[in-house]
C-alpha cells in the first residue's frame, strides 16, 4: 500500500475541520462555491461535524444562529457556516446581524481568492473583511499560511465561545496547500480548553464583586415594592436561572421584564411562576412602563436597550434612570450567568435550588376550577362566592363538570360536590383538599392576570369549544399554545399577526421561545432548521407572518432533505402588515390604489404548491376546524410540514 493511501496529506481545510471539531463545531452549514472545494473534501474526514447544504447563505447563517441558540447553552456546542468569497458573505449578513444581536457563538468560515489572484479584478472579489466587521465585532482575519490555519481557527473559536460570531477568511491556495501536523497537534491541545469556555460553572464570585451585590441589594431594600425593574436578557433567560431570577425579585418586591426581543427564553412548567412580562414594542409604550422604576437592574444586556427607529415625536431613550440607578450585571470573563445569580441569592440568604419546581398553590387550583366551569357554561363567574346555579349551572352540565374536574385534576370527587348549590370557592377548596394544597393563599406568590379558558391550562378539547368560524392570528396563537407539545421550540417571527402568542402561551407545559433579536426578516424558518438539528428529539414550531417567510424560504429544501420535525404555520394576511402599521404610526395616509398599497400587498401566492415544490408536505387552512386539524396532524407526522393559515380582513 502506498504511503498517501496510509495517510491522508494534511492541508490547511483539514487543520481547520479537525481544530473545529474538537472544538465543540457539531454542525456545518454550507452553500460553498469554487473556492471552498477543498474544505468541502475536509469536511467529509471530519466524523464529528455534520454537514448540511442549504440553497442560500442567508439560510446557512440563520441556521447556524438557530442552532447556537439551543445547543450552545444545552451542551456548549456550536455550528460554523461556510459561505463563498465576498458576494455569498453578503447574501448571509442578515441573519449573521440577528446572530450578532442575539450574541450567538458562531465560527463564520469564507473562501477568498487564492493569495496569488488577488487584486486582478475577478469578478467574485471584495472587501470581505470590512464587510465581516459589521456582524464580527471581536474577531475577523484573513489567514494566509497554511501553517497558521489551525492556531487562527482556534483564536476564531475562542472568540466564538465568548458569544460573538467570528469570521474566518481563507484563501483557495491556503486550503489546499500543505499544513504542519506539529502545528496542529500543538493546537488541538488548546482545543480542549475551548469545550469549557462557554459556561465556566462553579466559578467563585470574587468580594469585589460580591459587593457590587451587596450595593444593589442596600439600594433595594429602602424602594417600595414594584420600584426595582429586573430587565433580562441572554443567559438570564435559561429555565434554572430564571428560578432563581424569580426568587431574588420576590425577596426584593421586584418587577421583571424580558427584552421585547430575546434571544431565547424557558417558559412554562414551572416557570409559570416566575411573573415575567416581555417588553413593549413601541417607544412611546416602552418608555411609559419603564418609567415608574426608580431603579433598573439589567441582568446580561450589556446595555440599556433604545427604540428600533427614532419616530417624530418619540422618546428614543427607553429608560429614563439617573446613572446611579442603573445597575448592569454581564458576567465577567469566563464566568456564567448562573453563578452570579447564586451569588445574589446568597448574599439574601436564599437557597435555591434550581431545579426544583414550585408547588401548586390555591390560586393554581383556582385558575383551572375556574377554566372549566368557564367551559361548561360558556361564560366567566363574576362573583366566586355566589351559587353556581345562578350562572347557568343545570344538572346536565353540573354532570359534565363533574367529570371534567375528575379527569382533569386525577381526583374523585363526591357525586353531590355540584349538586349543592356551591360556589366557585367551595369547588376550588374540594380540589385543592384532594391534592393535599393548603387553601390558604402563599404570601410569596405574584399577583395573577384574570385566568381566561384560554389562558389557563390550555388544552384543545376547551378550544373546541371556544373557537370556530374564520382565522384571525389571534385564533391561530391560542390554538397552538394549546396544543404545543411538552418541550417543543417555538421560532416566533409572527410579528403582527402572532401578537397575543406571548400571553396566549402563558400557561402551557415547558418549551423554549425565540425571536428575531435583529429586527433583520427572513429568520425564523433557517433558525428552525438549526434548532430542529440541535435538539433532534424536540419538535419545532415556526410562527411567520407572510412578508418575512419568502426572504428565507430556500430553508424548506433542507427541512425537507434532512428530514427535520418542524411544523411551519404561514400566518398570510397577504399583506406587509407592519408597514401598514408604520403608515399609521408616522402619519401616513393611504389613498386608494396609492403607493401605499402597492408596496405592501403580497397577495396571490400559494404556499401549499411552494412548500411542495420543495419537498414539504403543505396544508392550507381557512377556519378555525381546519387549522386545528392540521395542526395537530403536523404534531404526529414525522418530518416538516407547512401549513398556511390564512388570515380573515
Amino acid at each position: 500500500m502506498a504511503k498517501d493511501d496510509e495517510e491522508a496529506e494534511l492541508t490547511g481545510a483539514s487543520a481547520l475541520c479537525a481544530v473545529a471539531a474538537a472544538s465543540g463545531v457539531e454542525v456545518c452549514f454550507a452553500n460553498p462555491g469554487t473556492t471552498e472545494m477543498h474544505i468541502v473534501g475536509a469536511l467529509s474526514e471530519a466524523k464529528n461535524i455534520r454537514s448540511v447544504l442549504v440553497l442560500h447563505e442567508n439560510v446557512a447563517t440563520g441556521a447556524a444562529d438557530g442552532f447556537s441558540r439551543i445547543a450552545t447553552r444545552d451542551r456548549n456546542a456550536m455550528a460554523m457556516t461556510l459561505l463563498h468569497l465576498a458576494p455569498g458573505l453578503m447574501n448571509g449578513l442578515s441573519n449573521l446581524h440577528n446572530a450578532f444581536r442575539a450574541r450567538s457563538s458562531i465560527l463564520n468560515v469564507v473562501g477568498d481568492m487564492s493569495t496569488f489572484h488577488r487584486g486582478v479584478g475577478a469578478l467574485l472579489e471584495g472587501d470581505i473583511e470590512s464587510l465581516a466587521k459589521t456582524v464580527s465585532k471581536t474577531y475577523v482575519h484573513t489567514v494566509n499560511d497554511a501553517n497558521a490555519v489551525a492556531s487562527h481557527t482556534v483564536d476564531a473559536i475562542e472568540a466564538a465561545k465568548n458569544r460573538s460570531v467570528s469570521t474566518l477568511v481563507v484563501p483557495h491556495d491556503v486550503s489546499w496547500s500543505t499544513a504542519n501536523a506539529s502545528e496542529l497537534e500543538t493546537q488541538l491541545k488548546r482545543t480542549k480548553e475551548l469545550k469549557e469556555l462557554r459556561h465556566t460553572l462553579g466559578t467563585v464570585v470574587s468580594e469585589d464583586i460580591k459587593g457590587f451585590f451587596r450595593q444593589l441589594i442596600a439600594r433595594a431594600k429602602d424602594l417600595a415594592p414594584s420600584e426595582l425593574l429586573f430587565y433580562i436578557g441572554g443567559d438570564a433567560c435559561g429555565a434554572d436561572e430564571l428560578r432563581i431570577v424569580g426568587e431574588i425579585a420576590s425577596a426584593l418586591s421586584a418587577d421583571i421584564v424580558c427584552e421585547c426581543f430575546f434571544t431565547s427564553i424557558a417558559r412554562g412548567g414551572d416557570l409559570r411562576n416566575v411573573p415575567v412580562r416581555r417588553a413593549p414594542y413601541l417607544p412611546k409604550d416602552a418608555a411609559a412602563a419603564f418609567a415608574k422604576y426608580k431603579v433598573v437592574c439589567f441582568l446580561d444586556v450589556p446595555k440599556p436597550p433604545v427604540a428600533m427607529f427614532g419616530y417624530e415625536d418619540a422618546p428614543r431613550e427607553l429608560f429614563t434612570q439617573g446613572e446611579d440607578d442603573v445597575w448592569i450585571i454581564d458576567p465577567p470573563g469566563k464566568m456564567a450567568m448562573i453563578d452570579i445569580l447564586r451569588a445574589i441569592a446568597s448574599e439574601l440568604d436564599l437557597e435555591c435550588g434550581v431545579q426544583a419546581p414550585m408547588l401548586p398553590d390555591i390560586e393554581d387550583v383556582r385558575a383551572g376550577v375556574e377554566a372549566i366551569v368557564f367551559e361548561v357554561l360558556g361564560k366567566p363567574i363574576d362573583d366566586s362566592d355566589d351559587s353556581l346555579w345562578n350562572h347557568g349551572m343545570t344538572s346536565t352540565k353540573a354532570v359534565s363538570c363533574q367529570a371534567k374536574l375528575c379527569k382533569d385534576f386525577d381526583v374523585k370527587l363526591q357525586t353531590t360536590l355540584l349538586f349543592d348549590h356551591n360556589t366557585l370557592t367551595t369547588l376550588t377548596r374540594a380540589v385543592a383538599t384532594k391534592l393535599g394544597v393548603s387553601t390558604s393563599p402563599s404570601p410569596h406568590k405574584a399577583k395573577r392576570s384574570p385566568p381566561s379558558v384560554l389562558n389557563v391550562f390550555p388544552t384543545p378539547d376547551r378550544v373546541d369549544a371556544l373557537i370556530e368560524g374564520a382565522l384571525d392570528g389571534s385564533k391561530v396563537c391560542k390554538i397552538v399554545a394549546s396544543m404545543q407539545p411538552k418541550g417543543c421550540v417555538v421560532v416566533d417571527e409572527s410579528l403582527t399577526s402572532g401578537s397575543t402568542y406571548w400571553n396566549d402561551s402563558a400557561s402551557c407545559d415547558d418549551f423554549t421561545h425565540m425571536t428575531l433579536t435583529g429586527g433583520s426578516i427572513g429568520f425564523s424558518l433557517s433558525a428552525a432548521v438549526g434548532a430542529s438539528i440541535a435538539a433532534p428529539d424536540r419538535r419545532v414550531i415556526t410562527l411567520v407572518g407572510d412578508g418575512s417567510a419568502h426572504y428565507t424560504i430556500q430553508a424548506l429544501w433542507t427541512q425537507a432533505r434532512e428530514k427535520l420535525n418542524v411544523t411551519t404555520v404561514i400566518m398570510n394576511n397577504a399583506k406587509y402588515q407592519i408597514l401598514r402599521v408604520e403608515c399609521a404610526i408616522q402619519g401616513v395616509q393611504p389613498s386608494s390604489g396609492d403607493a401605499c398599497d402597492a408596496l405592501t400587498d403580497i397577495g396571490d401566492v400559494d404556499w401549499v404548491k411552494i412548500a411542495e415544490g420543495y419537498g414539504v408536505r403543505g396544508i392550507c387552512a381557512r377556519n378555525a376546524r381546519e387549522f386545528k386539524d392540521a395542526f395537530k396532524l403536523t404534531l404526529e407526522t414525522d418530518g416538516p410540514v407547512l401549513i398556511e393559515a390564512v388570515l380573515s380582513d
